[in-house]
C-alpha cells in the first residue's frame, strides 16, 4: 500500500477512536497512552454529564475542561497516526 493509503487509513481508525491508528502504524505504546487517556476523559464526561438531561444547569467547568482536553487529545491523535504512518 502507498504511504498516502497508509496515511488514510491511519486517519480513519483514530478518528474512530484515538489510539486506534497508532496501532495500526505499529506504535503500541503510543496506542496504549491515546486509548487510556481517551477513555479516562470519557469516562470523566459520563460522570459530570448530569443526570436529568432536562434540567437547565449551566456548563460548568467539570463538564467543559474534560471535553476540551479529549478534543485535543483526539486531534492530537489524527495528527500523529498521520505523520506515523509516512514512516
Amino acid at each position: 500500500m502507498s504511504t498516502r493509503g497508509r496515511q488514510v487509513v491511519a486517519l480513519f481508525l483514530s478518528g474512530i477512536f484515538p489510539g486506534l491508528g497508532q496501532f495500526y502504524n505499529h506504535e503500541p505504546y503510543k496506542g496504549a497512552g491515546f486509548v487510556g487517556a481517551s477513555l479516562l476523559l470519557s469516562w470523566l464526561l459520563g460522570r459530570a454529564v448530569p443526570a436529568d438531561p432536562l434540567a437547565l444547569n449551566p456548563l460548568g467547568a467539570e463538564l467543559i475542561l474534560p471535553l476540551v482536553v479529549l478534543l485535543v487529545v483526539w486531534v492530537w491523535s489524527l495528527v500523529d497516526a498521520w505523520r506515523g504512518a509516512q514512516a
